[in-house]
């Protein structure tokens, strides 16, 4: 069975010592997944000049982990793997993001009256787009040490990286999107040090949708950090220090996306402390449950009028149920105090906190949400998935001026369905519906309605 992870399928996990167990896929795929390694073994033997024979018996062999082979001379695997991806989407309202997935955040409001649909974004009726950006490769390394497996493991995809900016021409112009990274971590003993998923996010309780965001509530986004595993039988404690990155809002800002909102990133003034992450999960054959806190210094000190720094904190518990035969629930619920960009899988979306620059004054933002999915297998290679995700932002209305706190984000919530058909081992198929909606404190609201199509290669 495929992982829950719709923007990490293809990424491996870590070292056995270090990741928390995960569903196998079924007999099918891991021999389909084996025998790719042997033909990818042969392909590289015969770069390399090697005879057909050659390349099934040498110089080549089977690695230490299905899909690899061993590099001559050394005690390395080497696995490479990925898939190539293009999703058609076609937006029943003003046109959306097609690179990158829907991002509630842009969607546009109604008129100012409160359940009205006037604005140019409703008045837009359908737009068709295509995309191959969310394809991606990646390279993986197993090699033997005296102090156990060292693993290596690099992938990036084609998600408008951070700093690239898509012209108006990008279609025009052979839709040339930019490499981005996504993983880069080395993994040596119980210690992993590099970019991976944040420690307090739950890849097995998220759900599998052709859309690249997919539902919201499901933790921060990949993050550099040193990680640290402690496995006691079925259950894996996890301790992490992780980059931070404080996201705050404006007091006094009017923008009608939500009120402008800032990074301490390039401004010189950075924050002081990473941010501490831990989680307990407890995995059997029933399924799994998780258990997870994040604590953070939220920090805001812009060399002039402020200096500010507040303690923020967050828990969160998800889980997954197997019900029947390969089917499964899962669910996601995560709040605190300050929490801020913990709470999404979304980029920029839930603020840590509010700064009034002209007082020096910071208040954190108290966020809570979360998902709840459902897979259903109707046969052996064609599966549905339907869920929804909800999370509220709860603004404090003393510190903003009245017309600021009326443009603050306050509330979103998406849902998606599909249906996709796996007709041979690495080959996906799909359609799917997603609706979405955001909504600010003074009761404008919008919300966007897409259907997908997509087809995935994997290799």
């Amino acid at each position: 069975m495929l992982a829950r992870r719709p923007r990490d399928i293809g990424a491996a996990a870590p070292a056995a010592s270090i990741d928390i167990p995960r569903r196998t896929l079924p007999a099918s795929l891991r021999g389909s997944a084996v025998a790719a390694g042997a033909r990818l073994g042969a392909a590289l033997a015969l770069a390399a000049g090697c005879s057909g024979t050659a390349a099934a018996e040498g110089p080549f062999s089977a690695g230490s982990f299905p899909g690899s082979i061993l590099i001559p001379g050394t005690q390395t695997s080497l696995k490479l793997g990925g898939y190539v991806k293009l999703d058609y989407s076609y937006d029943f309202s003003a046109a959306q993001n097609a690179v990158g997935g829907l991002f509630p955040n842009a969607i546009p409001l109604d008129a100012n009256v409160p359940g009205t649909h006037a604005s140019a974004g409703h008045s837009t009726h359908g737009v068709s787009q295509l995309t191959a950006a969310e394809s991606r490769f990646n390279i993986e390394t197993r090699t033997p040490t005296e102090f156990g497996e060292l693993k290596t493991f690099i992938e990036g995809d084609f998600e408008n990286p951070s700093g690239l900016t898509n012209s108006s021409t990008f279609e025009t112009e052979s839709n040339s999107a930019g490499f981005r990274l996504r993983y880069a971590y080395g993994a040596l003993g119980p210690w992993l040090a590099g970019q991976w998923n944040s420690v307090f996010r739950d890849t097995l309780a998220e759900a599998e949708t052709l859309d690249f965001n997919g539902p919201m509530g499901a933790g921060a986004y990949r993050q550099p950090q040193i990680r640290y595993t402690y496995p006691l039988g079925p259950l894996h404690i996890q301790v992490a220090a992780e980059n931070p990155q404080t996201f705050w809002a404006d007091a006094t800002s009017t923008t009608t996306l939500g009120g402008q909102s800032f990074t301490t990133f390039g401004t010189g003034q950075g924050d002081k402390v990473p941010d501490f992450a831990a989680s307990a999960t407890y995995d059997d054959t029933w399924g799994h449950l998780a258990l997870r806190g994040i604590f953070r210094d939220i920090y805001d000190h812009n060399g002039t009028a402020v200096t500010q720094s507040a303690f923020g904190w967050g828990l969160g518990i998800s889980g997954r149920i197997n019900t029947w035969g390969k089917d499964d629930l899962i669910f996601q619920v995560n709040g605190g105090d300050g929490v801020g960009r913990y709470m999404s899988n979304f980029v920029a979306l839930v603020r840590d906190a509010v700064v009034d620059s002209a007082a020096n004054r910071m208040e954190t933002i108290q966020s809570w949400g979360g998902l709840l999915g459902y897979q259903h297998w109707w046969t052996a290679s064609l599966r549905s998935t339907v869920v929804g995700s909800y999370i509220k932002e709860q603004n404090p209305s003393g510190i903003f001026t009245p017309a600021a706190f009326a443009v603050q984000a306050d509330t979103w919530w998406t849902t998606q369905v599909n249906l996709i058909w796996s007709p041979v081992a690495f080959v996906d198929t799909g359609v799917e519906f997603s609706r979405e909606n955001r909504r600010i404190e003074n009761g404008q609201s919008g919300d966007a309605t897409r259907l997908q199509f997509s087809t995935k290669f994997r290799f």
